[in-house]
């Protein structure tokens, strides 16, 4: 059986085959594998130049960072001692310039550090709009201390 294929015709079919199969790999294959492979090698150097460009990045913005905290932490230094420089008659003075505008009670006792006595005394004493609100205020508490 073997004996009676056409050896000569089956052997330039097997040519004529890897021949084919050698020109599409020369003519396809292997330029888009050269392809592949430049792609390869710019995406390691692109890799690369993106590590250190992070990097740098990462450094800046770590002493940006650095920076404005110790700014802030000057600022906050500069906004204690510009706290202490006020004294306490100027904070009375600004407070009576407040309640003369009308500011109620509750904000001269947190922007200019009052008690709520002291606020309650200015309020009476300058305060135009909410005068009457603080002198029942003030009644109050003088008829709950009595109480007590």
């Amino acid at each position: 059986m073997l004996t009676n294929l056409p050896w000569h015709e089956v052997t330039l079919g097997i040519a004529a085959a890897l021949g084919a199969l050698v020109i599409y790999d020369v003519l396809f294959v292997w330029p888009i594998h050269r392809r592949i492979s430049a792609l390869t090698d710019r995406c390691t150097v692109l890799e690369r130049s993106l590590s250190r460009v992070l990097a740098d990045l990462a450094a800046r913005v770590e002493a940006t960072d650095n920076r404005g905290r110790e700014d802030l932490g000057k600022l906050g230094e500069r906004l204690g001692q510009l706290e202490l420089a006020t004294t306490d008659s100027q904070a009375y003075e600004q407070a009576i310039g407040c309640a003369e505008k009308g500011e109620e009670t509750s904000r001269l006792r947190s922007c200019f550090g009052l008690t709520e006595g002291e606020a309650d005394l200015v309020m009476l004493l300058h305060g135009e709009a909410s005068r009457r609100a603080a002198v029942e205020k003030f009644a109050r508490r003088l008829i709950d201390t009595a109480q007590v």
